[in-house]
C-alpha cells in the first residue's frame, strides 16, 4: 500500500499547476461552505435563545390546557410545587404566569385584549421588558397598574394616567372587571402583541381573575441551566410532578419558528448544493485530464504486468490526497475565523440593530462552532471526491492495451 501511495503523491506533482488549482478549488468550497453554515447556525442559535428567553426551556401547565387554553384550566400554586422544581438541579429558575382574555374599554372604545400576571422583576429579567418602556414607568411588584401596547393605546386614545376598565370571564364562571389606571406603555415589534396585549403583575391578575384564593396560575416557564438537556429535563419534571401537570418544550410553543428556520436552512442547503457540484466539477475535471494523459502510461505498466486493480487504487489513492489537502487547508484557512468571529460576531447597526433590539436579540451576527458544521462538510468535501474518482475505475476496468498505444 506504502508503495502505490508513493506512485499516486509522485504522479500528482508531475503536473503541479493542475494539482494546486484542484486543491485550491475544494479549499475554496470548503472555506465558502463553513462561513455559510457557520453564521446561519449561529443565527439559528440566536432566535432560538431569543425565543426561550421570552417562553421558557419548559413550560409546566394544568394537564389540557395547552389543547384548550381556557382560565378553566388554570391551577393553583402551591409550596410543594416550587420545592419539586427548585430540587431539580438542572432548573435555573422559573417564571410563574396568569393568562386570561378579557375586554378592555376606554371611553367609547372597546377591544379584546390579553392579560398577562407575570412577577414584572423576574419578567424583565428575561425578557427586558422594562426596556421596552416608552411612555411611563416600568411595574413594581405590588403594583395595581397596567402596561398596554402602544398600537392599543392608540386604539382606546387612552394615555398615562388614565383609568382602563377590564372585564372578562374569572376562574370557574364568575365575571372578572376591575378599573385599572395606565403606569406604562411599551412597543413590541410584534404588532399583534402591541395590538393586544396588557401587562400586571402577578397579584394584581390574581385577584382581578379569582380574589377567593391566592396562587392562581396558567403555567410556570422552566428556565434550564444546559439547554442541551431539554428531553432529559422534560421526562424528570413531568415524572416529578405526576399526571395532574403537563409539560412542554420550547419546540412545540415555539413550532412557527422552527418551521421558519427550517425552510431557511433547506435554502442553504440549496445554495451549498450548487457550491458543491462546482467544486465536483473542479475535481471531476483534473481526474479525467489525468486520466487521458496516463493512457500511455496505464498501457505500459499493463504490460509489464502490474494488476488493474493496483492502477485502480493508485488513481483512487491520488483524488483522495487531492481532496485531503484541499480539507485540510480550507480548515487551517477559516477555523481561526470562525473562533474570532464566534468571540467577536460581527456587529450590526443602524435601523437593523433596532430591530433586533425590538426582538430582544443582540445586533451582532452569531457564528457558531457546532463540530458537526465541520465533519459533515469534510465528509461531504471527501464523498465528492471519492465520486469522481469512479471515471477512472471505470475507464481503467475496461480500456485496451493496444488503443491506449496508438493515441
Amino acid at each position: 500500500m506504502n508503495t502505490l501511495i508513493k506512485i499516486a503523491w509522485r504522479s500528482l506533482w508531475r503536473n503541479r499547476r493542475r494539482t494546486i488549482l484542484t486543491a485550491s478549488t475544494v479549499v475554496f468550497a470548503m472555506v465558502l461552505a463553513l462561513f455559510m453554515r457557520s453564521m446561519q447556525f449561529g443565527s439559528y442559535n440566536q432566535m432560538i435563545q431569543a425565543g426561550v428567553n421570552q417562553v421558557g426551556d419548559l413550560q409546566v401547565h394544568d394537564t389540557g390546557y395547552w389543547a384548550n387554553q381556557s382560565i378553566d384550566r388554570a391551577f393553583f400554586y402551591n409550596n410543594e410545587l416550587g420545592d419539586s422544581l427548585k430540587s431539580l438541579p438542572f432548573v435555573k429558575s422559573f417564571l410563574p404566569k396568569l393568562e386570561t382574555f378579557s375586554l378592555a374599554s376606554y371611553g367609547t372604545q372597546t377591544k379584546g385584549v390579553l392579560v398577562t400576571g407575570t412577577d414584572p422583576i423576574l419578567e424583565t429579567k428575561q425578557t427586558n421588558l422594562a426596556g421596552k418602556i416608552i411612555k411611563g414607568k416600568y411595574l413594581t411588584s405590588d403594583d395595581n397598574g397596567v402596561l398596554i401596547g402602544d398600537k392599543l393605546a392608540e386604539f382606546l386614545k387612552i394615555s398615562i394616567g388614565d383609568s382602563l376598565v377590564l372585564i372578562g370571564q374569572g376562574y370557574q364562571g364568575i365575571t372578572a372587571y376591575g378599573i385599572f389606571p395606565i403606569k406604562g406603555i411599551f412597543h413590541l415589534p410584534s404588532l399583534e402583541m402591541n395590538s393586544q396585549l396588557i401587562y400586571m403583575s402577578l397579584q394584581n391578575t390574581q385577584e382581578f381573575v379569582y380574589p377567593y384564593r391566592e396562587g392562581l396560575l396558567t403555567g410556570i416557564s422552566v428556565f434550564l441551566k444546559d439547554p442541551s438537556q431539554l428531553e432529559q429535563a422534560k421526562q424528570q419534571i413531568q415524572t416529578k410532578l405526576g399526571k395532574n401537570y403537563e409539560v412542554i418544550s420550547w419546540k412545540t410553543i415555539l413550532s412557527d419558528m422552527l418551521q421558519t428556520i427550517e425552510v431557511d436552512n433547506v435554502s442553504g442547503q440549496i445554495m451549498l448544493m450548487i457550491l458543491y457540484i462546482i467544486a465536483a466539477f473542479g475535481i471531476f475535471s483534473t481526474v479525467l485530464m489525468m486520466t487521458m494523459e496516463k493512457r500511455k502510461q496505464y498501457a505500459v505498466m499493463v504490460s509489464i504486468g502490474m494488476q488493474r486493480t493496483k492502477l485502480i487504487m493508485v488513481s483512487i489513492v491520488e483524488t483522495f490526497i487531492v481532496a485531503i489537502i484541499g480539507v485540510i487547508v480550507g480548515l487551517i484557512i477559516i477555523t481561526p475565523i470562525l473562533i474570532y468571529l464566534n468571540m467577536n460576531p460581527i456587529p450590526i447597526t443602524g435601523d437593523m440593530a433596532q430591530m433586533y433590539l425590538e426582538f430582544n436579540i443582540e445586533p451582532v451576527i452569531p457564528f457558531s462552532l457546532q463540530p458537526g458544521i465541520f465533519i459533515y462538510q469534510t465528509l461531504i468535501i471527501l464523498g465528492l471526491s471519492l465520486l469522481s474518482a469512479l471515471y477512472p475505475i471505470i475507464y481503467l476496468a475496461r480500456f485496451n492495451v493496444l488503443n491506449a498505444f496508438r493515441h
